[in-house]
């Protein structure tokens, strides 16, 4: 384990729960409230009592791709027992377990402080729904994991409110707050991970145990895709310096992050819907309705996936590769070599429900 990392561990271990919510509003701080049993957390041991599931990328690389035409209804209202529905059948298979509660303990310990890491950028258009995140918290909790102990989290307030999200710092209920709100949001030294150089949101290194990733499947127009890998340039503070070169090492050096690493158990996709062109905002000429979720354990096959569907459809409609245009997603392929995921399609399972 790297310095960096034992810092982290160490940090948890010392602040905990108890100082995640002391720090978290200047103006409206969670009250020194929550169990002390995260102090069960030693340098060394960042896996809490209980959790036994293998670590991620010992398990097969599968992407699991639920759809069902009926889950967007009548002038976009998302139907939100269909969705729940797609997403127990989808971390069902992920997970290869018989039910939905062996499914999310196979996954998650009610010792936990779980994140929710929404992409919210382009606001109510183009991010991950409040509905998918709603039913992620009822999986944590079929976990046991308290609601009190989840946190549904992006960059800044701003951006959470503008996708639909209800900021919470209150004792009770998921929490929803931006890193920007925090007293102390990022880290006050960078961590040096190849060409990058970041302070990463404490949401992430200090104050959680373990995270969701809930990207949007969507076209961006330098990186070529913008999915579960570059969700994570959500957790720094610097993204725009990024940018160069498709965005590549970068998007991949940003994940191999220890805290990254270790503490994303499950990618859930938002593609209800996807942006095939002319991403990362959200156009209506180039959105559409795919109406499904992916799920994976394994960030980078699912990027590899998601990339082949974007890819699919604009030759359906008629639209250069992305290669072609210039912006082919090679963070994907450098993410497989860092040994991050798998990144051949050959040697991904693909389940579709």
């Amino acid at each position: 384990m790297s310095k960096r990392s034992d810092h982290h561990s160490a940090s948890f271990s010392t602040y905990g729960r108890r100082g995640f919510f002391r720090r978290l509003f200047a103006s409206l701080l969670f009250v020194p409230w929550l169990s002390t049993r995260v102090k069960r957390w030693r340098r060394g041991s960042p896996t809490p009592k209980g959790f036994s599931s293998p670590p991620l990328l010992k398990r097969k690389s599968r992407v699991v791709i639920v759809r069902n035409p009926q889950v967007i209804a009548e002038g976009g209202k998302i139907d939100t027992r269909i969705l729940k529905e797609m997403l127990w059948e989808g971390v069902k298979a992920a997970c290869e377990k018989p039910t939905t509660s062996q499914a999310w303990q196979s996954l998650f310990s009610p010792d936990d402080v779980v994140g929710i890491k929404v992409n919210c950028l382009a606001g109510s258009g183009l991010s991950s729904h409040r509905e998918l995140a709603d039913a992620i918290a009822e999986g944590l909790k079929s976990a046991g994991v308290k609601e009190e102990y989840i946190i549904i989290w992006d960059k800044t307030n701003r951006d959470l409110e503008r996708a639909g999200f209800s900021i919470n710092t209150g004792k009770k209920g998921v929490k929803c707050v931006g890193t920007n709100a925090l007293e102390g949001g990022y880290e006050p030294e960078p961590t040096i991970l190849g060409a990058v150089g970041s302070c990463f949101s404490t949401i992430l290194t200090k104050y959680t145990s373990a995270q969701v990733s809930v990207p949007v499947l969507k076209d961006h127009d330098l990186a070529g895709v913008s999915i579960a890998l570059k969700n994570f340039y959500g957790a720094i503070h610097n993204p725009n310096k990024y940018h160069d070169n498709n965005c590549d090492p970068y998007i991949a050096e940003v994940n191999s992050h220890p805290d990254i690493k270790k503490k994303v158990r499950l990618v859930i996709c938002d593609a209800l819907v996807v942006q095939y062109h002319g991403g990362p905002s959200y156009k209506a000429k180039g959105a559409w309705d795919y109406r499904g979720v992916l799920v994976s354990l394994d960030p980078v096959a699912l990027d590899a996936v998601g990339a082949r569907i974007i890819e699919d459809k604009r030759r359906e409609m008629g639209l250069p590769s992305l290669a072609q245009v210039g912006r082919p997603p090679k963070h994907i392929a450098t993410a497989g070599k860092m040994g991050l995921g798998v990144d051949n399609l050959e040697e991904i399972e693909i389940v579709r429900i």
